[in-house]
């Protein structure tokens, strides 16, 4: 059975601890110091956990206490109801499955228990107990549990935490866990420990194993005061460099009131100074009227004398005009077929000169080209050796170098396409050289034709300067004409002719260097084959040969040292044991890598887990912050009309500046303000073509179908300022941003939203983190079933893993 065995003194252990340790520790005060030496426990009292279905009291008097009885007579569950009383949360240290199994389950002529509870009665524990109960002397701990409520626990009838209690009993040596409580196998176990378990060990022996657990939740306490701190110095710099820029706003706000009064009194300035230039440029304009209107009658006297005049001169001038204006028309056609005759003879000599360049262009082609053919030709010469070569090679090839004769073939199929390409090219060239002197020939004929032309342009401009004697024929201008045409034409033919020699040229050096190419790169793969086949066949040798000798070492000695009838059964003994060693090594190996992959799946489960919890309380914050603001400000009076709207997201600002402060208004008909419930208009008032009501877009009550009938929503681009005019008594237009023009004329421009809009914003929020909620309810869902699923195969794996290492051994002893 188990034992109860009291804590070491102090003293005793004062030794196993270091000053590093002691300086670690928080300091406990003195009456804590004082009750963790003097406490004891006088009496147990168990009522209804597990097989004490009665309430029973077990004496602890000073000395050794033991409990003798039979097996089965319920021993240990007096000591696993101290251990519970401690603290305990583990169900399998209670050996159950859940807690509940605890409670007295009933045997078949009695009735199991709802409720179980275990209290201890401690004496002179003064101190040890957290406020209000720190100055009592005896205290009564107590845990009781209800059948699927959970337990509680309390400190002379006042509720405390589990964590209070736990640190309690730790502050004397003892706890649910503690050394104090030895088990079966628990001194094997403690001789066995690794330093750090020994060492908690020796912390509970010296009564401060409670002072670590205050310590590590006075660092979780730190840790959060830091971050606290750290977030409110962040806030305080948020709100100072908004207090700042609220500052320049002022002073830029201040400055614009000062400027504005100083243009408003340079404006009147200005407008006075207007005025004052306004009357004398007007008084000036006066004095310059009566004097034009004076100059005027002088010179309308003139002009008359003047006109009688010139009638009397034109009458005598009528012949002479005539004969000027026939010479006139005479001499400007001359000049007219001058310049023609000039243009004509510029593109003649602009056309001579890019036949010339083409020809220099022609000549150089022609160079290129016969270069090429040399080329080709020596391409050509060492393709053939190439050739020869690879005929060689392939006259020594075994026959199972079929691929290498593949790449031959191709190779000289490549050759030969070469060759082609090479006639190709020099035919190509030839013809090329051809047309070069085709065009070269055309060039003479349009230079004759041009020499002709300047020719005929030189006796037309010795005809321009007698251009009033006489009038060129249009004989000599056809004939120009004529001459410059053909010009035109053997330039473009000399042009074409350059192309197409060009475009032969490229495509046989293309085609010249794809043979070249794919001669390379069949030669190399023939290479390459062959060095690897020579490779091949060598392995091939020497593993043959070493094969051979170790064959012959082994008979040797298996015909010299055994039987033939112990040689075959050692023989087959060694090879079924080397057989069964492969095959449990790879079932290992397997197993290990197994293991492996559900470790990492169990990690990977066990952070989305993490992660989808966070994520969870991260939303449910998230909405519950948005529906304590709701339901603040719906507290403060009668539910407001909007909290029973649902609009689409972005339509708040619209809403809220369509109605205002009526959404503030209730539907109860005992409120001062409120909404009542009226028909439909008996006569539909339609809206503006482009506006949609937002009885479409909105769910409302019933009180509000009657507004928002009468309430239209513009696209975007659409001017409401010009529907205005058109709407009926009582309708609006709104936009999405909040601008509103009613019937009567007013307007609203969009701005800051209104309290309604704000609302609202937050009531579609509220329903969006709610739906996102459910939805990450549901993921932490799934990814709890995937931690437990992986764990499972955790487990599994870990024991496939440990019968294939046993397996392993067993062969390797064998």
């Amino acid at each position: 059975m188990e034992e109860i065995t009291p804590p070491a003194p102090v003293e005793e252990m004062a030794e196993g601890t270091t000053p590093e340790a002691d300086a670690a520790e928080p300091a406990r005060s003195e009456d804590q110091t004082r009750a963790a030496l003097t406490a004891k426990l006088s009496r147990i009292r168990i009522a209804g956990f597990k097989s004490f279905a009665e309430a029973t009291t077990v004496e602890v008097l000073p000395g050794l206490t033991g409990i003798v009885g039979p097996n089965g007579c319920g021993k240990s569950n007096v000591v696993e109801a101290l251990r519970w009383a401690m603290g305990e949360t583990s169900p399998k240290a209670m050996r159950g499955g859940e807690m509940d199994d605890v409670i007295f389950a009933g045997t078949a002529t009695r009735a199991g228990r709802n409720v179980a509870e275990v209290m201890l009665f401690l004496e002179d524990a003064a101190g040890l107990a957290p406020a209000p109960n720190n100055d009592i002397a005896e205290l009564e701990v107590t845990r009781r549990i209800s059948r699927g409520e959970g337990s509680n626990f309390r400190v002379n009838g006042k509720e405390l935490r589990a964590r209070d209690v736990q640190t309690m009993f730790a502050d004397i040596g003892s706890g649910a866990r503690s050394s104090a409580l030895v088990s079966q196998g628990r001194v094997a176990a403690l001789i066995q420990a690794k330093p750090d378990d020994r060492r908690g060990v020796l912390e509970e022996a010296a009564g401060i194993a409670g002072l670590r657990a205050r310590r590590h939740e006075a660092e979780l306490k730190l840790r959060q005061a830091e971050t606290n701190l750290s977030r409110a110095e962040d806030l305080l710099g948020q709100l100072d460099a908004q207090r700042q820029g609220l500052q320049r706003q002022a002073r830029q706000a201040n400055r614009y009131r000062n400027i504005s009064g100083l243009v408003r009194q340079a404006e009147g300035e200005w407008l006075a100074l207007l005025a004052a230039r306004a009357d004398t440029a007007l008084t000036a304009a006066a004095n310059a009227l009566a004097a034009a209107r004076s100059a005027t009658s002088a010179a309308e006297q003139e002009a008359e004398a003047a006109a009688i005049a010139l009638h009397e001169a034109e009458q005598g001038l009528a012949a002479p005009r005539a004969d000027e204006a026939a010479a006139r028309t005479a001499l400007e056609r001359r000049r007219v077929e001058a310049e023609g005759m000039e243009a004509e003879e510029s593109r003649a000599r602009a056309a001579l000169d890019a036949a010339e360049a083409r020809l220099a262009e022609l000549r150089q082609d022609l160079a290129h080209a016969t270069s090429l053919a040399g080329d080709a030709d020596a391409a050509r010469a060492r393709i053939t050796e190439e050739d020869a070569t690879l005929a060689e090679r392939e006259a020594g090839l075994p026959t199972r170098r079929d691929g290498a004769a593949t790449a031959l073939a191709e190779a000289i199929e490549a050759v030969r396409e070469a060759e082609r390409a090479a006639n190709q090219a020099t035919e190509a060239a030839a013809a090329g050289a051809a047309q070069l002197q085709a065009a070269e020939a055309e060039l003479a004929a349009a230079e004759t034709r041009l020499r002709r032309a300047r020719e005929a342009h030189a006796a037309l401009s010795a005809d321009r300067d007698a251009a009033e004697a006489r009038i060129v024929s249009d004989a000599e201008k056809t004939v120009a004409a004529d001459q410059v045409t053909q010009a035109e034409a053997a330039f473009a033919a000399a042009r074409e002719a350059l192309e197409q020699a060009e475009a032969t040229r490229t495509e046989a050096v293309a085609r010249h260097a794809d043979a070249r190419r794919s001669a390379e790169e069949a030669s190399a793969e023939a290479a390459r084959r062959e060095a690897a086949l020579r490779a091949a066949d060598e392995r091939h040798r020497r593993i043959v040969a070493q094969y051979a000798a170790l064959s012959a070492e082994r008979d040797a000695a298996l015909a010299e040292r055994i039987p033939e009838a112990a040689r075959d059964a050692a023989l087959s003994s060694a090879q079924l044991a080397e057989a069964t060693l492969i095959e449990s090594a790879a079932r290992l190996t397997e197993a290990e890598a197994a293991r492996a992959t559900a470790s990492e799946a169990l990690v990977q489960a066990r952070r989305q887990g993490a992660e989808a919890g966070a994520a969870r309380a991260r939303i449910a914050a998230e909405v519950a912050a948005l529906t304590e603001v709701l339901e603040a400000r719906g507290t403060a009076s009668a539910q407001p009309i909007l909290d029973q709207v649902r609009v689409p997201p972005g339509l708040e600002a619209a809403l809220g500046a369509a109605l205002g402060e009526a959404l503030e208004s209730p539907a109860d008909a005992s409120a001062a303000r409120h909404w009542r419930n009226l028909p439909p208009l008996m006569v539909a008032q339609p809206l503006p073509d482009g506006a949609v009501p937002l009885s479409r877009l909105v769910e409302a009550p019933a009180a509000l179908a009657r507004a928002l009938s009468q309430v239209g929503l513009l696209a975007r681009g659409m001017d409401g300022a010009a529907l205005q005019p058109g709407l009926r008594p009582g309708q609006a237009l709104v936009t999405e941003e909040g601008a509103v023009w009613r019937w009567d004329g007013h307007t609203h421009h969009a701005g800051a939203p209104t309290p309604g809009a704000v609302r609202l914003a937050q009531r579609n929020a509220l329903r969006a983190a709610e739906a996102r909620l459910d939805q990450a309810e549901v993921t932490a869902a799934e990814t709890e079933a995937a931690r437990s699923a992986a764990e499972a195969a955790e487990a599994e794996a870990a024991n496939a893993e440990a019968a294939a290492r046993n397996a392993r051994s067993a062969a390797e002893a064998a």
